[in-house]
């Protein structure tokens, strides 16, 4: 089960890469954990300013190679500290191999205080939501699939390196941004 895991999440990467958005199935809205699954409109172009960025009529936004390509909107609950939050993912185009290098971006964002806030990015990889908390948010981990992960840990206003890693063998119980 886990290596069908790594397999569905290894391929999710590579479509977002593309700058082509996999359908979001029930499953992995489950598999989130998230309370609403849907991402509305509003809620996008709310996070695409904030971020500095705007779609145009498809949908499609400016990657840093300066291709239009249709970035992933995937809600997740992170804990009762932290509450729905929404994963941007924007991936490259053709020209992504020699544009981007480590590969898709992702930026980790929280409605508070009624305006969109980013809590995290990085570079290549998911997020990881592991079932650990501190600060009543759930620790996450970045990558996948491999062999150990960096974990973050939530601050109360953001995550923070953790100074520890998690190991793929000790995934149980952790689901997958994007699935």
């Amino acid at each position: 089960m886990r290596m069908f895991k790594a397999i569905s999440f290894s391929v999710c990467l590579a479509l977002a890469a593309c700058g082509q958005a996999a359908a979001p199935s029930d499953a992995d809205a489950q598999t989130a954990g998230a309370p609403s699954a849907e991402v509305s409109n509003a809620e996008k172009a709310a996070i695409l300013a904030t971020l500095g960025a705007s779609a145009n009529a498809q949908g499609q936004v400016e990657n840093e190679c300066g291709e239009r390509v249709t970035p992933q909107f995937l809600a997740a609950d992170v804990g009762p500290g932290v509450g729905r939050a929404v994963a941007y993912v924007i991936g490259g185009g053709p020209n992504m191999p020699s544009c981007y290098g480590d590969g898709s971006q992702l930026h980790l964002l929280r409605n508070a205080d009624g305006g969109w806030r980013e809590i995290h990015q990085h570079r290549g990889g998911g997020i990881i939501i592991l079932p650990t908390q501190h600060n009543n948010g759930n620790d996450i981990a970045n990558g996948g699939p491999g062999f150990s992960f960096p974990v973050l840990e939530w601050n109360g206003s953001a995550y923070a390196n953790a100074n520890r890693s998690v190991a793929d063998s000790a995934l149980d119980g952790a689901r997958f941004v994007p699935n």
